[in-house]
């Protein structure tokens, strides 16, 4: 109906769809999960029915890292106004998790697909399902006044895209918020204001066109989340980019989205070889080669954060 995008969903078996919560019993889903698991250098990673993912999913250290510098760029987590938004009572779905103390009269509900949020020691106002979010969302229509999502760029495929947002759609109460934090990858290695150096604008390209290729994963779909929003029935969709210091000569943020980005490669180097064509000894020499070329050129590397406010009204 109207600017309704199709669902495109896979139904490969039960296990995909895994939404349980923290304080119930998990055994069975943490069995399915894991049976979906494999290990490569000794490291977990889902299956790609499950997540299109090239990193390791226990990576929360260097997230961390992620989440501090884009805070310090965007000079706090979120754009939207929260303050006129978020009352007591109000609903706040997190897809990555976080929130909880920052609004402790509202409740917030996470969603994941691993059971890494804590089970005992967590506000009293934090809720958290674990499930596949490429699956229908485990939540009623219009539910919540807040969704905040980030960090999904690598693990999407583009029309997996189309069926988060459609989700995201549905369960928003009228009025409702959307916000999206993430990389802009492509961006920040096309235009000379980032000052990137060859090296790295050849291994982009090829990164890009490989990992569409072979999994289906779009990383210039982060900037097409705006055009799309408003294509599906959103208003006053607002995106801001936020340039971030790549190296010691960016002070204590550029070191630490340094860090950040090394321990990246670090993560991607047992996957992300194999899906290029290349040994892992060129990719560790790539990659130094590229961190040496980017701190010699001071480059920087682009957030983009976007607020959308829902427009579509409740069914009579």
């Amino acid at each position: 109906m109207g600017n309704t995008y199709s669902r495109r969903h896979r139904h490969k078996s039960d296990n995909i769809s895994i939404c349980t919560s923290v304080n119930g019993d998990n055994s069975s889903q943490t069995d399915s999960i894991s049976s979906n698991v494999r290990y490569i250098g000794g490291r977990p990673y889902f299956e790609e029915e499950i997540s299109a993912y090239v990193v390791y999913w226990e990576e929360a250290d260097r997230i961390q890292m992620e989440h501090f510098a884009m805070k310090h760029a965007f000079g706090g987590n979120y754009a939207a106004p929260l303050s006129e938004i978020i009352k007591p009572g109000s609903k706040i779905l997190d897809i990555g998790c976080g929130p909880a103390q920052e609004f402790p009269e509202a409740n917030v509900y996470g969603i994941d697909i691993s059971s890494t949020f804590p089970a005992s020691i967590k506000p009293k106002n934090c809720h958290f399902k674990k499930c596949n979010i490429v699956e229908p969302f485990p939540f009623k229509d219009e539910e919540f006044d807040y969704v905040f999502m980030r960090y999904m760029i690598f693990a999407l495929k583009d029309y997996q895209w189309i069926h988060v947002l459609n989700e995201i759609k549905r369960i928003l109460k009228p009025g409702g918020v959307f916000e999206c934090v993430d990389r802009d990858v492509l961006r920040e290695y096309n235009k000379t204001a980032f000052r990137a150096g060859k090296t790295i604008t050849a291994f982009v390209e090829k990164s890009q066109c490989t990992l569409y290729k072979q999994k289906g994963i779009d990383v210039r779909f982060i900037t097409k989340v705006e055009p799309t929003l408003k294509e599906m029935g959103f208003q006053n969709v607002t995106c801001i980019q936020k340039h971030i210091p790549f190296g010691n000569w960016g002070g204590k943020i550029g070191e630490i989205w340094k860090l950040n980005n090394i321990k990246m490669a670090e993560t991607q180097r047992i996957l992300m070889p194999e899906i290029l064509g290349i040994t892992v000894d060129e990719w560790d020499s790539t990659y130094a080669q590229i961190s040496k070329e980017r701190e010699e050129n001071q480059e920087f590397d682009s957030g983009h954060q976007s607020g959308h406010k829902s427009g579509h009204q409740s069914s009579c």
